[in-house]
């Protein structure tokens, strides 16, 4: 996986075009390795851990390396990408919410398909391709960067 540069962790209306694409390259390609774990992996049924061909182990580190980044990137989309969980019946638990980005890796124990955080992660794609146009003329408005170095004065 590329290296990305460090973008402004600002809400996805407050960012520059550069800014913008620099997410949507990483989120792109982030959905991209979740596909190539998931092709190259199988849940073990007695087990429930997966089992990893050389594929998935080299997607499963890179996911790891940017997984928060990620996360954070997809919750400053406006998008809370979690879902409620209810455990099997026999466990006597409660349902709770499970982030799915967060918990990518736990997915096939908890009898959720890896479609629900890819999902997440389309969602999150279209909201920064549809504020291309926006973001490019935020970063051409000087009253932009005016608001900028006001908020950062505070």
């Amino acid at each position: 996986m590329k290296q990305y540069r460090k973008t402004s962790m600002r809400n996805y209306k407050d960012i520059t075009y550069r800014d913008n694409k620099a997410r949507l390259n990483l989120l792109t390609e982030f959905r991209d390795l979740v596909h190539k774990y998931f092709d190259n992996s199988s849940l073990n049924m007695i087990t429930g851990e997966h089992v990893e061909k050389p594929d998935a182990r080299d997607a499963r580190e890179a996911i790891n390396l940017h997984l928060k980044k990620v996360y954070k990137i997809i919750r400053l989309a406006d998008i809370n990408p979690s879902a409620l969980y209810t455990p099997h019946l026999a466990s006597g638990d409660q349902g709770s919410n499970m982030d799915l980005i967060l918990n990518i890796f736990n997915l096939g124990r908890n009898d959720i398909p890896p479609d629900a955080a890819i999902d997440y992660i389309e969602r999150a794609i279209d909201v920064y391709k549809s504020n291309r146009a926006p973001s490019f003329i935020r970063t051409i408005n000087p009253l932009f960067w005016i608001s900028l170095l006001l908020t950062k004065s505070k």
